[in-house]
């Protein structure tokens, strides 16, 4: 199944505009259906591709069908180190359905390190390859679940080697297996070895401006996972993506709410720059066939 990579005047906007606010990273999983072990997770957008790990996995010609599982041999997506810690803010986006409500802690996205943290803290398959602990250490999460209740998500961020504390909040979405949702986290620094977060679930403000003691560039994201935690003893996530983005900067309420509306198959950021509306009228209906 293709994907209709619809061009907006939003995206527009974004992409002319240089280093200015952008859509990085993008995964569409539309592969062709069939076993996806040690496939590659194409990022259309950033050239940033991964790699499905672990056993089980399948593409269903739409998304990246999950059997979650034991952490040392369940299937989850590997995506490229270094991917938020370079950036003063992102959004992470995506739509995701929870097929099984079956492992407490599974993750939605996980992106730090393990013990014993810092480069070392990197695990490049199931299980503990790293032959250290298996605590998370620095990390960014989303997970599906807090405990076994799938009703209630968390958002965390820890630092241990800058010293920080744990900051978690959490939702109370309520989740129906074999339905999908959109979800979207954004992280800010705010300009003093602070930062800001955010959460809105199904266009839903979930967490709204929460604070954390460290920025971006504090975090070692050299475990940037999905459907699997950096907590090694958790569960993987039984679940299926549809999509997964990464934007360059934190997403408005406006903006996640159009996204929201326009759905898995537009990449857009609703908003235009003024000095591109011309080049916006050339555009409209415009659409691009992608793999």
């Amino acid at each position: 199944m293709t994907k209709k990579f619809v061009l907006s005047a939003g995206l527009l906007a974004m992409g002319s505009m240089g280093s200015q606010a952008a859509l990085i990273h993008r995964y569409s999983f539309n592969d062709a259906a069939g076993d996806a072990s040690g496939a590659q997770l194409t990022d259309s957008v950033g050239g940033a591709h991964g790699v499905v790990q672990g056993a089980g996995a399948v593409f269903t010609g739409s998304g990246l069908d999950l059997p979650g599982g034991a952490s040392d041999s369940a299937a989850y997506g590997d995506l490229p180190n270094n991917l938020i810690s370079v950036h003063d803010a992102v959004t992470v986006e995506g739509w995701v359905t929870v097929d099984a409500t079956s492992n407490g802690w599974a993750r939605v996205f996980d992106f730090g390190s393990t013990e014993p943290g810092g480069v070392g803290g990197e695990v490049t398959g199931p299980g503990n390859t790293n032959g250290g602990g298996t605590a998370g250490m620095d990390y960014f999460f989303l997970s599906a679940t807090v405990g076994n209740d799938y009703n209630t998500q968390r958002m965390e961020v820890r630092n241990v080697d800058g010293g920080t504390n744990i900051h978690t909040y959490d939702s109370t979405a309520t989740t129906t297996a074999g339905v999908q949702y959109h979800f979207a986290a954004t992280w800010a620094n705010d300009g003093d070895g602070t930062s800001t977060i955010n959460l809105w679930r199904d266009g839903v403000h979930q967490v709204i401006d929460g604070g954390v003691d460290s920025t971006l560039g504090d975090l070692n994201d050299v475990n940037n996972w999905l459907g699997r935690s950096t907590w090694l003893n958790d569960g993987n996530l039984d679940g299926t993506f549809d999509e997964f983005r990464i934007y360059n900067t934190a997403l408005t309420g406006d903006q996640v709410a159009a996204s929201y509306a326009a759905g898995a198959d537009a990449a857009a950021i609703p908003e235009a720059s003024s000095a591109l509306l011309g080049l916006v009228g050339l555009m409209m209906g415009l659409g691009f066939r992608r793999r």
